[in-house]
């Protein structure tokens, strides 16, 4: 896996305009606000909230892509690059804004199963998709990868409701709320079908 989000670490498989497919996992030891869980009775899964806007919103106001740079220059969406792993997020950037309800495509409640396992960072979609903040590393100062043991973890196909109006969407598992919100969301190109979309 590649990416922290929360306690929690997202991957891409692929995107289309006709659906998404990702694994979750948790708790991932985030520093600042981990998830609390019992350790007596453990539950049989976790429960998050998936919501997937197209276009992705805007961010204070301004378009989604403000605060993003390339090269020290504005990042610039209309090409998709293939150099999203070098895309940085200035410092400060605030959080994506509540989406419009008319761009919502998936607003879906998951099940993650508790079942041990480990994810690396960085995992296979490095380069992928980019995240819409300055967030936590868990690749320490001078280390190249690290591996985090999980409790839950899954992996989900999910179709979108509608079509998504741009080329792009923006994934959030706390529905783009509240604006100090301790998660990052996903910004995601759409790429081609493959022989796992149902279309």
């Amino acid at each position: 896996m590649s990416s922290p989000v929360s306690d929690v670490a997202f991957e891409l498989i692929d995107s289309c305009a006709h659906g998404l497919r990702f694994r979750l996992a948790t708790p991932i030891e985030y520093p600042y606000a981990a998830a609390g869980m019992s350790t007596m009775i453990p539950a049989p899964a976790l429960f998050r909230r998936v919501q997937v806007v197209s276009p992705p919103p805007s961010r204070a106001g301004e378009s989604w892509q403000t605060g993003l740079t390339l090269d020290e220059k504005p990042f610039q969406p209309g090409v998709v690059p293939s150099r999203l792993a070098e895309v940085k997020v200035e410092e400060g950037a605030p959080a994506l804004d509540l989406p419009d309800p008319q761009s919502i495509v998936l607003d879906r409640w998951i099940s993650v199963p508790r079942q041990a396992g480990t994810v690396e960072f960085p995992g296979p979609d490095v380069g992928q998709y980019l995240l819409s903040v300055q967030y936590w590393n868990p690749v320490g100062p001078g280390e190249k990868s690290v591996t985090k043991k999980v409790e839950y973890h899954g992996t989900y196909r999910i179709d979108f409701d509608g079509p998504p109006a741009s080329d792009w969407i923006a994934v959030s598992f706390d529905a783009f709320w509240p604006p100090e919100r301790d998660s990052a969301d996903v910004l995601i190109p759409l790429g081609d079908c493959d022989e796992n979309c149902p279309s």
